[in-house]
């Protein structure tokens, strides 16, 4: 690689082909023999949200800010220090093995002044929070004491807010200045003795800091203290009634997250080097090559491939029709903006058929933005938008269902949630495409929503609060929409979010792909779930090119689709495989029933599953790549535009056996080039993200939404080839 020494304005448009600094978004600099980073070039990049720099010869990271920096490549370089995150307030993933000067405390130091960081290198940063926990244990009774000492005289009735901050000043500066500062062994163990600090002094004024509960080991004078600071404490808008009190004594008191900024114009929950939003980054996005995962129980061997299968060995599924590309639409656009490159469309479904709701019609939903729309597939007009209201909203999910009438138990009418950003969901007649309802529950945005597929008012919402909330929807009174619904229950999904929810029948078995792992809940009766998961699956780590294996690592199910027979797809970010596996089979013979729970002990059961089929894929770094699929066919997109389609219908009649065939699409449709014609600007982007796919009942249609605005529409091409018998057992 060419040794550049310095980063130019040339280099950046060598390495990304344009010059425009502002636009730029993702830049990846590895190897160049970097040496310096001019702040003067690097402040224009407002919009960056991806950098990487390993691998060149820094030493040190410039002093400027860079507010929409999420991913941050600095391995492989002689960094000395880690002060330059306090500039990166929206940074989740910081890579920084390979620097040599770089210890574990610079770790915790990255933290204390990087709140938003989640991951650092391979690991996510919640035994830093322990140590940190620690640092405060140990400090918390020291700087408690000498505030007594020091400053309980100075908080009087007649104390102003200019005197209270001034005191807490002087406060942080004695402090600094004492002995206690000094014999602190660390640079983090001081920024938690600086916070502590604050701290205290901002708890004192607030009533809270000498409750009996929270009183420190020798200081007496501490319920005196409290009782009058419970009568002088000032009338700001801090110490007002209507603002919660937080318990500053919490660990997560140092390590608040920021305030929600909601962003001028709707964004995707994910950010990736391919103009996405994540909420984790994988390993292979930074260059480091995945170790050989450690398993905390018995090995299952039985994927174990002694002759991993070449590519060009891999047998085939049964062929499926051609498709053709018919529709492209920019329907989400801000300000019906048809410039809008930016806006991502995140889910689409097609309508279900009233007569049959396991069919389809060709009537296609899709959200993104601040907008929904219904399509016609046939004339690909948008028939129906619906727009919210607020501003700051941009939908990720969206899921149908039919239900009876109250007033007419013969009539059925369809029914439409969607739900994103603002953590609500909404209730759409479709009919007249009006939002009814909306209902409250989640405290962050939502991910994903699934209807119960035989008892269409309860609706599973799962959400980056880490909780699925099960509800019913009630049916609408169709003369003035009133409604009556009510949240059911909340499942707790351990330690992460959930991105797709799955009811599986006739196992029925509540499954929720998530962030970290894939979870299972016993959902034969809605009305007795347990709030924690009955199981958790480990997907085997499978490779079209290397031996597969059973892992306990936890693995980002970012796929997670139905089909016919209790089967389910699963695709994992980072696997060029996805597994179709029963999920009946995979449950224990014997399994505590829900009656007998309250008189045993019940856990969640680990579970190794046994794929009945491996279907070849991609290998993604990009995450939120959702699977659409129906009974017999499976569609899913990738990061380069392509659509793969799967005739998976004689995998999923037959009875389930282990295999570790790795099978080929049945078709791959490539991103359309357009020489000339309406669509030509729509289709000539480099890199095309399709975040969700599906396919209607009949074969029909294909569409997809993707990265750069756009609702595609494919239609089976005439005369094309037909289904052909699987070719092998």
């Amino acid at each position: 690689m060419k040794q550049v020494k310095s980063l130019s304005v040339g280099l950046i448009g060598q390495v990304e082909g344009s010059q425009r600094l502002p636009t730029i978004r993702s830049l990846m600099l590895s190897d160049y023999g970097l040496e310096e980073l001019p702040t003067d070039v690097l402040k224009h990049m407002k919009t960056l949200k991806v950098l990487d720099l390993s691998c060149n010869n820094l030493t040190t990271f410039p002093d400027v800010t860079l507010k929409t920096l999420e991913t941050l490549d600095i391995s492989e370089n002689n960094i000395k220090s880690v002060d330059f995150v306090r500039n990166l307030p929206s940074l989740r993933h910081l890579m920084l093995e390979g620097n040599p000067n770089i210890q574990d405390n610079h770790m915790i130091e990255a933290v204390l002044k990087c709140p938003s960081l989640m991951k650092i290198d391979k690991h996510n940063v919640d035994y830093i929070h322990r140590q940190i926990q620690n640092f405060r244990e140990k400090w918390l009774p020291q700087v408690q004491a000498k505030f007594e000492v020091l400053f309980e005289d100075r908080f009087t009735e007649e104390m102003s807010e200019d005197q209270f901050l001034q005191a807490v000043t002087e406060f942080q500066d004695v402090i600094r200045a004492d002995s206690l500062f000094s014999s602190a062994n660390s640079e983090a163990e001081k920024i938690v003795i600086d916070k502590l600090a604050k701290e205290i002094a901002e708890d004192a004024r607030s009533g809270e800091l000498f409750s009996t509960h929270q009183q420190a080991p020798g200081t007496p004078r501490s319920v005196r203290l409290s009782r009058k600071l419970s009568c002088n404490t000032p009338k700001t808008p801090s110490s007002t009634s209507t603002t919660p009190k937080r318990n500053r004594r919490s660990m997560t008191s140092v390590l608040d997250s920021p305030t929600l900024k909601m962003p001028e114009s709707p964004i995707s929950p994910i950010s990736t080097p391919n103009k996405r939003k994540r909420r984790r980054d994988s390993d292979e996005e930074s260059g480091v090559q995945k170790s050989k995962r450690d398993r905390k129980y018995s090995p299952l061997t039985w994927m174990t491939r002694k002759n991993p299968v070449v590519e060009h060995n891999m047998m085939s599924l049964p062929a499926l029709p051609d498709y053709d590309p018919v529709h492209f639409l920019r329907c989400h656009s801000e300000g019906n903006d048809p410039s809008d490159e930016v806006t991502k469309v995140w889910k689409c479904a097609f309508e279900p058929s009233i007569e049959d709701p396991e069919k389809t019609t060709n009537l296609l939903a899709s959200c993104g933005g601040q907008t929904v729309c219904l399509t016609d597939c046939n004339t690909g007009k948008v028939m129906k938008r619906y727009k919210d209201d607020n501003k700051h909203e941009c939908f990720y999910t969206l899921a149908w269902t039919t239900v009876r009438l109250e007033n007419n138990k013969q009539e059925k009418t369809n029914l439409l949630a969607v739900a994103g950003q603002s953590a609500d969901i909404k209730l759409i007649h479709p009919s007249q495409f009006m939002m009814y309802a909306t209902l409250e529950g989640h405290r962050k945005y939502i991910s994903c929503l699934t209807f119960h597929p035989k008892q269409p008012t309860i609706l599973f919402s799962g959400s980056n609060d880490r909780k699925i909330i099960v509800w019913d929807i009630g049916i609408p009174d169709m003369r003035d929409y009133t409604v009556l619904f009510k949240k059911l229950h909340v499942l707790q999904a351990p330690d992460t979010d959930a991105l797709n929810l799955v009811l599986s029948m006739p196992s029925q078995t509540l499954l929720a792909g998530c962030e970290d792992s894939c979870f299972g809940w016993k959902a034969d009766n809605v009305d007795k779930l347990s709030r924690t998961p009955d199981y958790q699956f480990y997907l085997p780590t499978v490779s079209s090119d290397t031996e597969s294996n059973v892992t306990t690592q936890r693995e980002t199910v970012d796929g997670l689709a139905a089909l016919q027979n209790g089967y389910v797809v699963t695709k994992c970010v980072g696997d060029d495989i996805i597994s179709v596996w029963n999920v009946k089979d995979q449950l224990p013979s014997k399994v505590t029933s829900i009656s007998d729970k309250s008189k045993v002990k019940t856990s969640t059961k680990s579970i190794g599953v046994k794929p009945t089929a491996l279907l070849h894929y991609t290998r993604q770094t990009v995450d939120y790549i959702n699977i659409g699929a129906t009974k017999e066919m499976m569609v899913v997109g990738d990061d380069d535009g392509k659509l793969r389609l799967y005739n998976v219908g004689k995998v999923t009649s037959r009875k389930s056996k282990p295999c570790d065939d790795i099978l080929q699409p049945s078709r791959v449709l490539e991103w359309p080039e357009i020489s000339d014609g309406p669509m030509k600007p729509f289709c000539q982007k480099e890199t095309v993200v399709v975040n969700s796919a599906c396919a209607s009942y009949d074969k029909e249609y294909i569409a997809c939404g993707t990265d750069n605005n756009l609702v595609c529409v494919w239609r089976r091409q005439r005369g094309s080839c037909g289904e052909e018998d699987m070719n092998c057992d």
